[in-house]
């Protein structure tokens, strides 16, 4: 019951913050880790619930099981990315398990009779609980470590700009290898750093357009997005680098945001159209015309 009116008070206060824009909750950032919080001391109270009642062997398989799940993240890439992906679905269908298991657990009590008074205590209900507690913590709490663990989002702006595209598309994928991808600030500051690149016109090679692409692929709206292509299309166009999978990935995120077909197949699951950006674009980049630097062929 605590872990749902906890819920409930998050949810009205994002609303607060938002004040009807959920795309303002990304620039402020901070509220996605806060659920995550929430998530893992809630895996916590189950573990501490749970695990007296259980023998050492459940500890010690427990405790190395979320060790292993944790390590993950920074040994095996894609494994990496499963665990996230589990971890955002922790946070968006918890509460209405728990408020399902809070529901039959009323109903059990209230008119299960002898057959069933005693399952909420039964070994195997605690087994279960104790396991589930195990992968909480590990995968949302491995998110909220990645989180803490992670390098600055963004370099020192007196860094050379083909250093610093460099340094915001590594930790851009890293963000996804690990977990970090939960804060959604970290996007947020990178693409911002890039269309201030943009706006300066100090982004001026193949790799720097693809580093830039990378990045803002990762963005909120259609604006980011067709931005993104063009400079995939630009650095693909060049020698030195082969860009044709971004050129696919960016182009279908561009349609599938406007509310037009995908060309490649590369987008799964649903995206807002014609969302706001955020961050917005600057007045003086033009993302229809072409760029400085970049070949008006895009």
């Amino acid at each position: 019951m605590g872990y749902i009116c906890l819920h409930v008070a998050l949810v009205f206060g994002s609303a607060a913050v938002a004040d009807g824009d959920t795309g303002s909750l990304v620039a402020a950032g901070g509220l996605s880790i806060v659920y995550c919080l929430l998530i893992t001391a809630f895996g916590m109270v189950l573990l501490a619930v749970t695990a007296p009642s259980l023998s050492r062997r459940w500890w010690i398989v427990g405790s190395a099981s979320a060790v292993a799940l944790v390590a993950m993240r920074y040994v095996f890439g894609t494994a990496a990315g499963v665990l996230t992906i589990m971890a955002l679905f922790a946070v968006v269908f918890l509460p209405y398990v728990v408020a399902a298991g809070v529901l039959a657990r009323l109903l059990v009590t209230r008119f299960g009779g002898d057959r069933l008074g005693d399952l909420p205590a039964h070994h195997l209900t605690r087994a279960g609980m104790f396991v589930a507690g195990v992968f909480l913590v590990a995968m949302v709490g491995g998110s909220v470590l990645a989180v803490a663990a992670a390098p600055p989002a963004v370099p020192a702006e007196d860094w050379p700009a083909d250093r610093q595209l460099n340094y915001l598309e590594r930790t851009d994928q890293h963000d996804r290898e690990t977990g970090a991808v939960i804060d959604r600030s970290r996007d947020y500051r990178r693409a911002e750093r890039v269309l201030s690149l943009l706006a300066g016109e100090k982004v001026d090679a193949s790799e720097e357009w693809l580093d830039a692409a990378i990045v803002l692929q990762h963005g909120t709206c259609p604006e980011h997005f067709e931005l993104a292509n063009r400079l995939a299309v630009a650095a693909n166009e060049s020698v030195e680098v082969d860009a044709t999978r971004w050129v696919h990935l960016t182009y279908d995120r561009w349609q599938v945001s406007i509310g037009e077909p995908q060309r490649y197949g590369t987008q799964t699951g649903s995206r807002p159209v014609n969302a706001a950006c955020h961050p917005p674009v600057p007045a003086e980049l033009n993302v229809s015309a072409p760029l400085a630097g970049v070949s008006d062929a895009v």
